[in-house]
Formats: C-alpha cells, structure tokens, sequence
C-alpha cells in the first residue's frame, strides 16, 4: 500500500510538475504575444502618426501653394486694374485734347466765316457805290 501510495504521490507529483510547466508554457507564450500585439500596435500607431504628420505636411503645403497662387492673382489683377486705369485716363485726356482742338478750329473757322461775310458784304457795297456811280455819270 505504501509502495502504491509512493508510486500515486509521484504519479500526481509529476502530473503537476507537467501541469505547472505546461502554465508556465502557455503563460510564457501569452506574454509573447502580449509583447508582439504590443509592438504591432505600438508600430501601427508610429506609421499613424506619420501618415498624419506626412498629410498635415502635405496640406499646409497645399495652403501655402494656394495662398501664393491668390496672391499672386490678386496682384495680376491689380496690375491690370491700374493699366486699365491709366489708359482710360490716356483716353479721357486725349479726347479732352482733341475736343480742344476741334473747339479752337471751329472758332477759327468761325472767325475766318465772318471775315469773309465782312470783306464780301464790304466788296458788295463798293461794287453797288461803283454801279451807281457809273449810273450817274451814264
């Protein structure tokens, strides 16, 4: 009995040495992928980080190319605006030039019309003075 006992007792001893090693195993393995899961996370969170970083890289980058491209509209159509500007008041002051002009040549115009009208209208009256003359003598 006692032989039987020893041999249950070493029976039971080894089953759980083998049951202890085989927790130790299976805790061991647990916690090496405990371990990897955590790497793989801790490596996914790294390459979301980046991407994030890469993407609001990419966007200020973006901003800044639009901003630079509405400047440099803004300042285009400025530019265009001042041309426009100044040739329209080229114009204005060419057609008050030329409205001068035109003013000053219909003033002589006018002047040389009425001296004309003055020296017919005095020719007129010599001739008439003339003819009566001659009338008179005739």
């Amino acid at each position: 009995l006692e032989a039987d006992a020893q041999k249950r007792e070493k029976e039971l001893s080894d089953k759980q040495a083998s049951l202890e090693a085989d927790a130790q195993k299976r805790e061991k393995e647990l916690s090496d992928k405990q371990a990897s899961l955590e790497a793989d996370a801790q490596k996914r969170e790294k390459e979301l980080s980046d991407k994030q970083a890469s993407l609001e890289a990419d966007t200020q980058k973006r901003e800044k190319e639009l901003s630079d491209k509405q400047a440099a509209f803004e300042a285009d159509a400025q530019k265009r605006e001042k041309e426009l500007s100044d040739k329209q008041a080229s114009l204005e002051a060419d057609a008050q030039k030329r409205e001068k002009e035109l003013s000053e040549k219909q003033a002589s115009l006018e002047a040389d019309a009425q001296k004309r009208e003055k020296e017919l209208t005095e020719k007129q009256a010599a001739f008439e003075a003339d003819a009566q003359k001659r009338e008179k003598e005739l």
